[in-house]
């Protein structure tokens, strides 16, 4: 993404808001009316539930019982810094790896034994951005960021902010779909005026571009392409491009500035913007700053590990990740939000891997793809500190659900992702009718 493309997508989407007669001018109505923010962090590569999210005592499930049960914790395989139990998270009990989130279990709720159907990477991917089953490896339908984007409006100047994380616009309003950055330092460049050019650009080439966005061109109005919708909607877009980035919005990303300083300190940054903190940084600001209303991040990377790197390497990337997601919502659920309430209260959080680790340890010493899956909802209407669904016992296959109440049963049905994501629409007061699906009651506020 480069800042052609920034002040172009700023452009349409300006221009978008134009049309007040149209569904952007229902969407921002609809925007007024519920003031809400969506993050979707993703944990990339199939996080491992025994030390995260759906975890089990190795004091049941032992070593011996591994044949019977299919199950093996393994946390004594692990660095000496975890537990070999699982942690008491009050609710519920979470894997030795989730690190600080276990002191926030009443603003999460944890979904257990979702049917991925896939052991892909694409494919499980897509089927949780999209909240459908691809066509093959090929995204089927519109991002579920990219649905919520839609319908909260284009009120803010990047109304859907993504880094690391694919995003597909198939039928959704220009708008709506996601700007990517390549990294976290990329934004304050974007968004300023003197296009934050680096040093080494010969001072001939920097004057020229300078002058180039600075020239006012003005166009004949009385004809020619002037005088169409289109000609209109692209000088009214310019307008508003420029409007952006004469707004000092790219002081709120200067992330090595003494004005935020207590950013670095939060989120303990030490000067390495890419990492799992510099990414939560970077979502956290971009909300509070009046950016974006919806961000898609990767909060972990790096997370499939087939071989014995797994008990050093996935554990420590797992809490990594958990703790970049722990402080994003210690940060908005600390900060007052415009209008009164906290940003959290106001910030629904749903946060997803591909699919899980086999729960027991191949040859190699390592994990492989499992079929189930879990996810954890946060945030504002969702109801914190409850569990739905549940993974059995043998191989922790994915169990059938009541809808209604999140617990097991015979006449239930299996959790797909369908049912998370519209759970997390629903939790905002959107439509999820896209979907085509049904939420989770159980956890909705």
């Amino acid at each position: 993404m480069n800042r052609r493309e920034f002040l172009f997508r700023t452009g349409l989407f300006a221009g978008a808001m134009t049309l007040g007669g149209g569904l952007a001018g229902r969407v921002a109505r609809a925007a007024g009316e519920r003031d809400h923010y969506f993050v979707f962090g993703y944990f990339e590569g199939g996080w491992d539930h025994l030390l995260g999210l759906d975890p089990r005592d190795p004091q049941v499930f032992t070593e011996a019982t591994v044949r019977e049960t299919g199950i093996q914790p393994g946390y004594d395989r692990l660095p000496p810094q975890y537990s070999r139990r699982p942690i008491d998270a009050g609710p519920f009990q979470l894997g030795p790896c989730v690190g600080e989130l276990a002191g926030l279990s009443e603003h999460f709720s944890v979904v257990r034994g979702i049917n991925m159907a896939t052991l892909t990477h694409e494919v499980g991917r897509r089927y949780f951005l999209t909240g459908r089953q691809p066509q093959g490896i090929n995204a089927r339908g519109s991002s579920v960021a990219t649905l919520a984007t839609a319908q909260l409006g284009a009120d803010r100047p990047v109304p859907h902010l993504a880094h690391r994380v694919e995003t597909y616009n198939v039928d959704q309003p220009a708008f709506a779909g996601a700007l990517g950055v390549a990294a976290v330092d990329h934004v304050q460049y974007i968004l300023r005026e003197d296009l934050g050019l680096p040093t080494d650009i010969p001072p001939n080439v920097k004057g020229a571009l300078g002058a180039y966005w600075q020239e006012a061109r003005a166009c004949e109005h009385d004809h020619g392409p002037a005088t169409t919708s289109l000609g209109r909607l692209y000088e009214e877009s310019r307008a508003r491009a420029r409007q952006v980035v004469t707004s000092n919005l790219h002081r709120h990303f200067q992330f090595n500035a003494n004005e935020l300083r207590a950013v670095r300190a939060h989120y303990g940054i030490d000067g390495n913007l890419e990492s799992p903190m510099g990414r939560a940084a970077l979502a956290s600001q971009a909300l509070k700053s009046g950016l974006s209303r919806v961000v898609s991040v990767a909060f972990a990377t790096g997370l499939d590990t087939h071989d014995g790197q797994w008990a050093n390497d996935h554990s420590t990337g797992l809490e990594m990740g958990f703790n970049a997601l722990a402080r994003l919502i210690a940060d908005l659920r600390d900060s007052e939000a415009p209008g009164g309430g906290s940003m959290l209260s106001k910030t629904t959080i749903l946060v997803y891997s591909e699919f899980g680790r086999t729960p027991r340890l191949n040859e190699r010493n390592g994990r492989d793809h499992h079929l189930g899956n879990c996810a954890l909802l946060a945030g504002a209407g969702i109801r914190g500190g409850r569990v739905v669904g549940k993974s059995s016992d043998n191989a922790m296959g994915p169990e059938l659900v009541d809808l209604a109440t999140g617990r097991p049963s015979e006449q239930g049905v299996s959790l797909t992702p369908e049912h998370v994501a519209t759970t997390a629409l629903r939790a905002a007061g959107l439509d999820a009718a896209d979907l085509r699906s049904e939420p989770l009651p159980s956890l909705l506020a």
